[in-house]
């Protein structure tokens, strides 16, 4: 019977017109994305090279003497001003000449950017998806018919929401691939890949996993508030109304008022600090804060716990007539 329910549940989403034209605009973007990027890149010649590797040398010596100077100024024998001039970690970095190939893409330094891109893309389809997904049975009294059929509705959208966040999650992960690769491809025909070591995939493997982690947990959240409030616009209000009200109002607010720090406030922080891995705000005169990976992942995650909670607790209390 459990796997009874599972199938038919994965069949009304699939059956879904809205989630068809979400899937079918998503591969519309896509396609768009590669057509503008083989359009806007070529791969360089000997002179795009040359140049590059002047501007990359030239930076790199600017680089160097800034290092220099800021050793020098955390040495024992450094004045007061020398020391203020460098107040933080000094660090050398070394640009590539791979970084100066304009009009030219280059996967090494513009797949993290892209892939960023996309994280938004996948979190947004999901969010829609699981809002629509539940929130139009439950408006249109479809719910309460498959209650009839099966009169256990902790179980009943338990079901929903593995087949929601199972699918979501398996199509980001395809979805994600299938674009890496695709860049990856139009680097090597029309562009250039650039140093890619075991160091680099590594990493953006790491990223495209937070990435599809995100949109699951997006989509959690909006099949949560859908459910409580019994309608899709319940999900996109309550995102509108976040929108606006904290992250433009509240922010707008704090910045009339010289209030510091403002990004502990917002959850666009611990969004953006769990995709990148850390984040670095400023809060006064030569002091700064930090926000971890972890402490975005936590947050990320009692939001999803407290909605899918709150959500459960109230579909299994209410009056679906």
């Amino acid at each position: 019977m459990k796997g009874n329910l599972l199938r038919a549940e994965l069949q009304r989403l699939f059956s879904r017109r809205f989630v068809q034209i979400l899937t079918a605009v998503m591969i519309g973007v896509f396609g768009v994305t590669v057509a503008v990027t083989m359009a806007g890149s070529h791969q360089p010649t000997a002179a795009d090279w040359a140049s590059a590797v002047m501007q990359a040398d030239s930076e790199n010596e600017i680089h160097r003497q800034l290092y220099d100077e800021c050793v020098a100024a955390h040495s024992p024998g450094s004045t007061a001003v020398e020391r203020a001039k460098y107040p933080n970690v000094c660090r050398l970095t070394v640009v590539q000449p791979e970084d100066f190939l304009y009009d030219t893409y280059v996967f090494k330094t513009s797949i993290r950017p892209l892939i960023g891109f996309l994280a938004a893309y996948l979190a947004l389809f999901g969010f829609l998806v699981g809002a629509t997904f539940i929130g139009a049975e439950l408006a249109s009294g479809g719910a309460t018919n498959l209650l009839l059929w099966r009169p256990e509705r902790v179980r009943v959208l338990g079901a929903k929401l593995a087949v929601l966040l199972g699918s979501v999650g398996l199509f980001s992960v395809v979805f994600s691939a299938l674009y890496v690769a695709t860049f990856y491809g139009i680097a090597q025909a029309t562009g250039y890949v650039g140093g890619v070591d075991s160091d680099f995939v590594g990493n953006l493997i790491v990223l495209v996993a937070r990435g599809v982690a995100l949109a699951v947990m997006i989509t959690a959240v909006s099949f949560g508030v859908a459910t409580v409030g019994r309608h899709t616009a319940a999900a996109l209000g309550l995102l509108t109304a976040y929108a606006v009200v904290w992250e433009a109002g509240a922010r707008l607010v704090m910045e009339v008022l010289s209030y510091r720090p403002q990004e502990p406030w917002f959850l666009s922080t611990y969004v953006g600090t769990w995709m990148t891995g850390s984040l670095q705000y400023y809060i006064g005169y030569d002091e700064y804060g930090h926000v971890a990976w972890w402490q975005g992942a936590a947050v990320l995650g009692t939001l999803v716990a407290v909605v899918l909670a709150t959500a459960f607790g109230v579909f299994r209390r209410r009056d679906l007539a």
